[in-house]
């Protein structure tokens, strides 16, 4: 229990300064959001390729798969 608020404490700390945020925008922005704009566009191609009487279930499964394999 002193260790969980302890460990929340620093990453209270850590999320309010300034240049912990500023590094994680940049990070965000030139590693992670050209990874997720690109599987968002593979999700789309995806969808449209879906059949209309397929289960949505098994759709979802397949695009899930899809998506972390790539």
């Amino acid at each position: 229990m002193l260790l969980r608020r302890i460990l929340f404490s620093v990453a209270r700390r850590a999320a309010a300064d300034p240049r912990v945020r500023a590094k994680a925008r940049q990070v965000y922005d030139e590693k992670a959001k050209p990874v997720l704009e690109r599987k968002a566009r593979e999700a789309k191609e995806i969808a449209g390729e879906r059949k209309p009487g397929e289960h949505p279930a098994r759709f979802a499964g397949r695009v899930l798969k899809r998506l972390l394999d790539g």
